[in-house]
């Protein structure tokens, strides 16, 4: 079956309506006292009940948005609640990169720990808008940013090993390939298919990074929590756009998205795990152009590039 029909289709079946108990995690897994998690995307969605569960689990949470009075109401109300950890709020803008430098700076000088980092925020931008320095926006959103904000804070996960980078993803599968030559003479980085290709370069950084981490005991993954009701929903167009409400009829719940995130952050299951992609529960293979070595080294170079002023 063409594999875009596949995902069109599956769009209106029935999801998943509660966490897999098959996937529980011990008791022992959910104390997660002492242990500092850097989060974005933590204001919405999956992402906002995400952070809920850590802060059950006593985490300290340092949470990035652009939405100041969003993330400050966001900490008060993890501290009314009957959560054992902490959390902080820390301005940032993905798509300015400069924002990103900032609070990757401010960051560093405030936690001497980071256990984890989760880059959960992301953006389907349907319109040829572009980000502050000029990019297409889900490339400065999905990609840029969380590439940047990983590299700044690479030395302190590496000092507070063993760590855990999860990085968020979707359903890659339709997209033939990631087109390059595209990237590297378009200043905006491209319009065409630049959700999913966004996606797919994320995915490419991960597993060499999760290579590179290897023997410095950072891990580094993928989780695509599946078709979860969020608010990457409210940027749909055209005939989806009118499917809208059936489609958030048929899509899993937040809670669903939002536990498969917190397992793979914290539960020992994935202990010593990375450079793997967790889809629905399951490690699923990665996308074929992710084997093409050259491809990702170029990617890599370019990546560089683009990212050099603000490393």
């Amino acid at each position: 079956m063409n594999e875009k029909i596949r995902l069109l289709l599956k769009l209106f079946t029935p999801q998943r309506r509660k966490p897999d108990p098959r996937h529980a995690m011990p008791k022992a897994d959910r104390d997660l006292s002492g242990k500092t998690i850097v989060f974005t995307g933590g204001t919405d969605g999956i992402g906002r009940v995400a952070v809920s569960m850590l802060y059950e689990m006593g985490a300290s949470l340092v949470l990035l948005g652009r939405d100041t009075a969003k993330g400050e109401s966001i900490v008060k109300d993890l501290a009314a609640s009957d959560g054992r950890g902490t959390a902080t709020f820390e301005r940032c803008d993905l798509s300015s990169l400069q924002s990103v430098k900032a609070s990757g700076d401010r960051i560093l000088a405030t936690q001497p720990q980071i256990d984890a980092l989760v880059n959960c925020a992301g953006v389907n931008a349907m319109t040829d808008r572009l980000s502050q320095d000029g990019f297409a926006t889900n490339w400065a959103v999905n990609y840029l940013a969380p590439v940047l904000l990983t590299r700044l804070l690479l030395g302190r996960l590496r000092a507070s090993a063993p760590a855990r980078i999860v990085n968020l993803t979707t359903d890659t599968a339709y997209l033939d390939r990631l087109d390059l030559d595209m990237m590297e003479t378009d200043p905006t980085l491209g319009q065409k298919d630049s959700y999913a290709g966004s996606k797919l370069a994320l995915e490419m950084f991960s597993v060499d990074l999760a290579h590179d981490l290897k023997s410095f005991g950072v891990t580094v993954n993928l989780q695509h929590p599946g078709y979860i009701r969020s608010n990457l929903l409210r940027n749909l167009r055209g005939i989806e756009r009118v499917m809208q409400g059936l489609m958030r009829i048929m899509a899993s719940p937040t809670e669903v998205g939002a536990d498969r995130i917190v397992r793979q952050v914290a539960s020992s299951a994935f202990a010593g795990v990375t450079g793997v992609i967790i889809a629905e529960d399951e490690q699923r293979p990665h996308h074929a152009e992710v084997g093409d070595t050259a491809k990702r080294e170029r990617l890599a170079r370019l990546t560089d590039k683009i990212l050099a002023p603000w490393l």
